[in-house]
């Protein structure tokens, strides 16, 4: 197995992409998932097949490296040990949107996790077929950000956040929850997020962007809702104290893609995707990524990302033209 593949003339990956090879290394486990029509002992030699994996760095910065790899290790060691395949997998790591295109271009076709953003920039090259995404909370659902506040008379809409600071949780480079206040921002009427709020930050940490809320240090955060009900149930008195005043519909915050032109083992691939939380190694991975299961893409809900995207863009443009605080252009 090659891991951790940098194309000719590019550096070895850093300790950030190791993470990432994890996430490639599921894809690979789980190639070898499906391809044994009979039993554990139903293939006596092992045969050997190559998959390219493609992904986006952007996915990986709340992900634990040393337990993703850990979880990697057992299921290919589980998953070899019981179909007799060897996997001759070929893993790059995308640095940003230019790379990926290269990569798309210039290697076979494969499978590639990126951001839902990043699969708009790319899905002009007309080659990404977006199959699944990571399932959260109980309900298995798609991501949902709250934009929680303390309970306080005062605050009770959005606009009385003015002149607060705002923090939000993002578990990847796109930040939809950023993204989704400042067209919320826009749509109210108040204004750019950073003129409206006193001060802005981002976190990795789910509980970094609630915690500072409740003690009063911050004015409001931004939390996708499975972490938020999963801290509540640890600390009933968040549920008590803080009131949400928006919501987002469900979106997606990373998505796995088949190349189009992927065609041998295509069903069976995507077959063994669907069922990875059945197997025991296959639910330690999926804990690792902070996801239940995978499901399908849908269709409608890529599309919410894509209008969120696209406003934020929007604005973005309008804010870079706009003259600062001082009366000077930007």
């Amino acid at each position: 197995m090659h891991s951790d593949i940098c194309p000719p003339g590019r550096q070895p990956p850093t300790r950030a992409q190791g993470v990432g090879s994890c996430m490639a290394m599921l894809c690979v486990a789980l190639w070898l998932a499906p391809a044994a029509a009979g039993g554990p002992d139903a293939v006596p030699a092992l045969r050997r097949t190559r998959l390219n994996v493609i992904y986006s760095s952007s996915l990986f910065r709340t992900v634990s490296r040393n337990d993703a790899i850990a979880a990697m290790q057992v299921w290919l060691a589980t998953v070899g040990r019981q179909k007799g395949f060897t996997v001759d997998a070929h893993v790059f790591v995308a640095d940003d949107l230019d790379h990926m295109r290269r990569l798309l271009r210039e290697t076979p076709p494969g499978v590639v996790l990126l951001d839902p953003l990043e699969y708009f920039e790319l899905a002009g090259l007309g080659v990404l077929d977006p199959a699944f995404f990571g399932a959260k909370g109980r309900g298995d659902e798609a991501v949902q950000y709250l934009l929680l506040a303390r309970q306080d008379p005062g605050i009770t809409a959005l606009a009385d956040l003015r002149g607060k600071s705002l923090v939000t949780y993002a578990s990847s480079r796109a930040e939809l929850g950023r993204k989704w206040v400042e067209v919320l921002l826009h749509e109210s009427g108040l204004g750019p997020a950073d003129r409206f709020f006193g001060a802005l930050s981002s976190v990795t940490n789910p509980s970094a962007a609630v915690l500072p809320v409740f003690f009063g240090k911050t004015g409001a955060g931004v939390v996708d809702r499975a972490s938020f009900e999963v801290m509540k149930e640890m600390n009933p008195q968040l549920g008590s104290k803080l009131r949400t005043l928006a919501v987002t519909p469900p979106l997606l915050d990373g998505i796995l893609c088949v190349h189009k032109q992927l065609l041998e083992y295509r069903d069976e691939l995507l077959e063994s995707l669907r069922q990875l939380h059945q197997d025991p190694a296959g639910s330690q991975i999926l804990l690792v990524f902070k996801s239940n299961k995978l499901r399908p893409v849908d269709p409608e809900i890529l599309e919410r990302v894509r209008e969120i995207g696209t406003k934020y863009r929007r604005i973005a443009q309008r804010q870079e033209s706009r003259p600062s605080k001082s009366g000077e252009a930007r």
